[in-house]
């Protein structure tokens, strides 16, 4: 004999006419089950919702400054020192030549120039300490690139150099070795003449 429970549902299970809408049985189907074709059946379980996998963490490494927006062949000065024992040669005292600068000419002064053969074999007497600058930074264990240094520097009529400038690839910059190579041209002491300031181009190839 059906209790008086049984008889509601089964009362309520004939009743349903839409199969889809659980109050057309009543609400006699319990959680978790539904209505359809008359009968309370189990629901099946919701898919959960797609968790979104979390972005990866954006690494953010230091860029090493390459001062005043410098390009490959920007003047090396300013580069960061180099990693390990090598410390560069400090030459903040150099100052850089800078071509358009205003220049107070002496009018008593003739107009004599240094010839330029008189200048280069001047700057091959520079060479060697050139040499110095890069070995000294080899053996303390930098890794020191190839190419061209270009400099560019000013000469005084008494023979002192009054600024310098040196372009180098990335390569040679970041070794740390321009400040020495630009202390060494500005440290060296030409022949004197009549006339006014110059301005003096050279290169110097590393291998």
């Amino acid at each position: 004999m059906l209790s008086r429970r049984q008889t509601l549902i089964a009362s309520a299970l004939l009743a349903c006419g839409d199969a889809g809408d659980p109050s057309r049985c009543f609400d006699v189907c319990g959680e978790g089950t539904r209505c359809e074709a008359g009968r309370c059946i189990a629901a099946a379980p919701s898919e959960p919702e797609p968790v979104a996998a979390a972005p990866a963490p954006v690494r953010k490494g230091k860029g090493r400054r390459r001062g005043r927006g410098a390009s490959d062949d920007d003047d090396g000065s300013d580069a960061p020192a180099p990693a390990g024992g090598y410390t560069p040669v400090d030459d903040s005292r150099v100052p850089r030549y800078d071509a358009s600068a205003t220049v107070v000419l002496d009018p008593a002064a003739g107009s004599e120039r240094l010839d330029d053969t008189t200048v280069r074999a001047h700057l091959r007497k520079l060479e060697p300490s050139f040499d110095r600058c890069i070995a000294d930074a080899v053996t303390a264990g930098v890794t020191v690139g190839s190419g061209r240094v270009d400099f560019v520097f000013g000469l005084a009529p008494s023979g002192k150099v009054t600024g310098v400038t040196a372009k180098a690839p990335a390569a040679i910059r970041d070794s740390g070795v321009i400040p020495c190579l630009r202390t060494v041209v500005f440290e060296h002491r030409f022949p004197d003449y009549d006339g006014p300031p110059m301005g003096v181009d050279y290169s110097f190839e590393i291998d």
